[in-house]
């Protein structure tokens, strides 16, 4: 079999989906070698720094994708979410707006915005992009969690305790 970037990316994944990331990683950079500009390749390596915690690694990576794919909402978004944990907010506000003005109806963009949002006390906004994430996606059970607390933390409680409502009977308490 003829090691082709499709082949090796498709090994890292089932590398990546046995925890095995070290593994994927090689895979991943093998691929690199033969074909540097692959937008795929890169943010699948990125997945698997970031599965291994070395975040500036993937983010690196991430920089990567997104300049040989910039018009991709999931390598816009995973930026995003890497980005807020390096720390750098106002750089992952720009992915997620980017990623929004590609695709507004991503729930899933919406939801990681709010997290941002409510990290910055901005508790107005993250319950409006909670809320944004829940209508498009509604048992995504993640943005409920968020919302509630972010209703907590603006004192609603009538609200707060809806989406515990919620929560309770979806077993997720």
């Amino acid at each position: 079999m003829e090691e082709t970037p499709t082949y090796l990316n498709d090994s890292a994944v089932v590398f990546a989906s046995q925890g095995l990331h070290a593994e994927a990683i090689a895979s991943l950079r093998k691929g690199l070698l033969i074909e540097p500009h692959n937008a795929t390749l890169w943010f699948n390596l990125a997945l698997s720094y970031h599965a291994l915690g070395k975040r500036q690694d993937s983010c690196d990576a991430l920089f990567q994708a997104a300049k040989n794919k910039p018009v991709d909402v999931d390598i816009l978004d995973t930026l995003g979410v890497v980005l807020h944990e390096l720390g750098e907010d106002a750089a992952a506000e720009e992915c997620y707006k980017n990623a929004l003005e590609l695709s507004p109806g991503n729930g899933r963009v919406w939801n990681n915005f709010g997290v941002l949002q409510f990290s910055q006390s901005r508790f107005n906004e993250a319950a409006k992009s909670f809320e944004k994430a829940i209508t498009l996606i509604p048992d995504l059970d993640d943005a409920l969690y968020n919302l509630r607390d972010t209703y907590e933390e603006l004192g609603k409680t009538a609200e707060k305790e809806k989406c515990a409502e919620i929560l309770a009977k979806r077993g997720q308490v």
